[in-house]
């Protein structure tokens, strides 16, 4: 960040002794400038070339802003991913991050044995953050958790003006065991 604040610097000063040196050469060619008349000039052009500049990089920043949320933002302008859906209901459903990645990992179809190849860890360790995703979630297998994360998928492209989170299919779903049990 520091050396984009001394390119940035070293710009305005070039630019601005540039307007210097061109007000010199083709307007002031008559009179002799004093020293005080280019050193005022360099300073009012450095002024308004170092303004120009941050209101630029702050609109720009701005906008590069906007467009990175709106890109995060599922149902905006990209198509809604399964992950979205998971990341959406993880915290309502209390899944730790590691939970949350093997059911995204579900979510896509992959097997117990490829979610541990892949996050290098034991089946057995797949199997019991599974047992702990549907216990969470009130789903009971693998299929209610693909099919309720495709729903919601498929939800939300109908409805491209809703996010996620307006979206009331988990109640309409017709799964028995879809309410949360008491603990």
């Amino acid at each position: 960040m520091a050396r984009i604040w001394i390119v940035g610097t070293a710009l305005v000063t070039v630019i601005a002794a540039l307007k210097t040196f061109l007000v010199h050469s083709f307007v002031l060619t008559e009179a002799e400038p004093t020293l005080a008349l280019l050193t005022g000039l360099f300073a009012v052009f450095f002024a308004l070339t170092a303004t120009v500049a941050y209101v630029t990089f702050t609109q720009l920043r701005t906008l590069l802003e906007a467009k990175r949320r709106t890109k995060l933002a599922p149902g905006a302008s990209e198509p809604v991913a399964k992950e979205s859906v998971i990341l959406q209901y993880a915290p309502e459903w209390g899944l730790s991050q590691a939970e949350a990645d093997v059911a995204i990992f579900v979510a896509k179809g992959f097997s117990n044995s490829e979610i541990a190849e892949m996050r290098g860890s034991a089946i057995t360790t797949v199997k019991s953050q599974l047992g702990r995703i549907y216990q969470k979630s009130g789903l009971d297998s693998r299929y209610q958790l693909i099919a309720f994360v495709t729903d919601e998928v498929v939800a939300t492209v109908k409805q491209p003006d809703s996010a996620v989170t307006k979206i009331p299919t988990r109640k309409v779903l017709p799964l028995v065991t879809r309410t949360r049990k008491a603990a």
